[in-house]
């Protein structure tokens, strides 16, 4: 039968990686050791420990067949994802958009106060009436 690295034989049974580590701990699983040197178990270990394989999945070492449910799932998740995200862009565009406008309606008081501010500087003084020339209270 086919050798399976540890991963594979998990997700292919519905264990996780633990799980198939304990029973190896506990005697009630053999690993061998794959091609990569790494942990590896035979197919028809994983059979006689967990009987049948999880679910309608059937490995295939060479090629895969996937769950197109699982896929189409996935699809439709990333699908939503996908418009949650183009919605946050079109928000942060929105918010982009009315501080351009906010900073040109700012800019543009700027630039009107400046010229106000330009107008008073140039602008002659205006001689008080302390210093203008007093009409004495008798007429002599």
């Amino acid at each position: 039968m086919a050798i399976l690295s540890i991963t594979e034989a998990a997700r292919l049974f519905g264990k996780s990686r633990t799980t198939l580590y304990k029973y190896n701990k506990s005697g009630a699983l053999s690993f061998v050791q794959g091609d990569d040197g790494k942990p590896a178990v035979d197919m028809s270990e994983m059979l006689r420990v967990f009987g049948s394989v999880h679910g309608s999945a059937v490995h295939n070492s060479q090629n895969e067949q996937f769950n197109t449910s699982k896929l189409d799932n996935e699809h439709g998740l990333l699908a939503e994802k996908v418009a949650a995200l183009q919605e946050v862009v079109r928000r942060q565009d929105e918010l982009l958009r009315k501080a351009d406008d906010r900073e040109k309606w700012l800019q543009e008081r700027l630039e009107r106060s400046q010229q106000q501010i330009q107008a008073l500087i140039h602008q002659p003084p205006e001689q008080p009436e302390a210093l203008q020339k007093r009409k004495k209270w008798w007429p002599w």
